[in-house]
């Protein structure tokens, strides 16, 4: 009987690294990796044609990010792990650990740093995805959620949805250096080479319908732009001037000038968009309850398709991305 103990041993820590696989489509070309809250499973949608491939995970997926061709890290805010996923093996195993509470991520190429906000232990990780290792955790204010970089300073800005405020913290030393107060009940950051632009739901009862910029510097807010009601996620990019906003309670998506701050007409999508990215070409946004995926055609602005999508559609990478 005291040889089944080793035995036993190897096969527990086996089981803890265990590869799980899944269905992934061959090719990633105009493809769209989609993860679902409704239900445990990620989405493959070919953007041509409209096919859909799904598997079924056993836990919800909350943020993704793609580190190379071929892999992305899969967060779980009920998960005390990241997960990575290969595409072309169809491989899904467990990496870092990270507690529970993992909201959002971001990847940072050029050191291989993957930066996550985890709401339930008010924290900023630090994780080196060539090492597989967690270098850092940052203290900061109540529930983290949203991070921008500013590369030429080597800061990251985080937004504390439950103590109304930004974070900047120093990359290098990793550590807060500042914090100043925001809008009420933040949402999405988008830093425009000086300012960041910050959304969120407002004051309970007063829902807010403007997007704040505050300079990060002293922590003052020097504009605010009027869009819709509940701004809460941005895209933009080297390719054009302009940035595009969602608007979660009027279903709708913005686009405003990064220089003048000026505003088009709202581009009405599916109910409670929940994540908005593009390529050079195209703007997608997921529609959480609206249950579908509306792609935007960049230069004319007018939306070009419109893609149905069950289980509510939530976070967005693109497979390949389009020339």
């Amino acid at each position: 009987m005291k040889k089944l103990g080793p035995f036993l041993l190897i096969l527990f820590l086996l089981a803890g690294c265990q590869t799980e696989k899944i269905s992934v489509p061959p090719s990633m070309k105009d493809t769209l990796i989609v993860s679902n809250l409704k239900k445990q499973e990620i989405s493959f949608v070919d953007l041509q044609t409209g096919k859909i491939t799904a598997s079924d995970l056993n836990f919800r997926i909350t943020s993704m990010e793609k580190i190379n061709p071929n892999t992305i890290i899969l967060a779980g805010e009920n998960n005390d792990s990241l997960y990575r996923l290969q595409l072309k093996e169809g491989t899904l195993t467990k990496s870092a650990q990270t507690g529970k509470g993992v909201n959002e991520m971001l990847y940072r190429q050029k050191d291989h740093l993957l930066f996550w906000s985890n709401g339930i232990k008010n924290t900023v990780g630090f994780y080196d995805v060539q090492k597989d290792k967690v270098i850092a955790k940052v203290s900061t204010d109540k529930f983290p959620v949203s991070m921008a970089l500013n590369e030429g300073k080597n800061l990251l800005y985080v937004v504390n949805v439950k103590g109304a405020s930004l974070s900047v913290i120093d990359i290098k030393t990793k550590k807060e250096i500042t914090r100043f107060p925001i809008v009420e009940r933040p949402k999405g950051i988008f830093f425009d080479g000086k300012y960041v632009w910050v959304g969120g739901h407002g004051l309970y009862g007063s829902l807010n319908e403007n997007i704040y910029v505050y300079d990060p510097e002293t922590g003052n807010e020097v504009d605010r732009v009027k869009v819709g009601v509940m701004p809460v996620d941005f895209y933009g990019d080297t390719s054009s001037p302009y940035v595009y906003a969602i608007c979660h309670g009027s279903s709708s998506v913005y686009k405003i000038d990064s220089k003048n701050r000026s505003v088009s007409k709202p581009l009405k999508v599916g109910a409670n968009p929940y994540d908005i990215i593009g390529d050079k070409h195209r703007i997608y946004v997921t529609s959480l309850d609206g249950d579908s995926l509306a792609i935007i055609d960049r230069t004319a602005f007018t939306k070009s398709k419109q893609i149905r999508l069950n289980n509510g559609p939530h976070m967005m990478i693109l497979g390949e991305e389009n020339e």
